[in-house]
């Protein structure tokens, strides 16, 4: 088996959402490769899929809310420290309004948690939620 490093974790877990984001999105259960079933991540109030969204079911309807405000999301220069039970990462996050085609670029990092490889909670920081709201309100 590969060892587990904080890298392939993550790599993983966005392997994992996309391609549950490219299914028909009726079975729940490859999320499990990557979420554990008490899942909890954290989004910011300021945004259309803000709370907490709790286990599977919740992961998977966080999903579903910002395939409904994104047409696409990509990340670039992918940095990841930290340990196999706690990892940070940044990135260069790009979004594309699915409202008004426009794209925000724009430093992105999250705090994730994981117990056994499966994310366990995860906090993400956006640079600048006012922009991403201005590219999603431009209909």
């Amino acid at each position: 088996m590969t060892e587990m490093t904080p890298r392939t974790i993550v790599e993983r877990m966005f392997s994992v959402e996309m391609a549950f984001l490219n299914s028909d999105r009726k079975d729940l259960r490859p999320l499990t490769r990557a979420f554990a079933v008490d899942v909890l991540v954290r989004e910011p109030q300021s945004l259309p899929y803000r709370g907490d969204w709790a286990g599977i079911e919740g992961i998977a309807e966080l999903m579903a809310r910002m395939n409904d405000v994104w047409s696409d999301m990509s990340i670039d220069e992918l940095d990841v420290a930290g340990s196999q039970g706690r990892i940070y990462l940044s990135c260069k996050l790009t979004v594309v309004s699915r409202g008004s085609g426009k794209t925000v670029t724009q430093p992105f990092c999250e705090r994730l948690h994981f117990r056994d490889g499966l994310l366990v909670e995860g906090i993400p920081f956006y640079y600048d939620t006012q922009a991403l709201l201005d590219v999603i309100a431009e209909n």
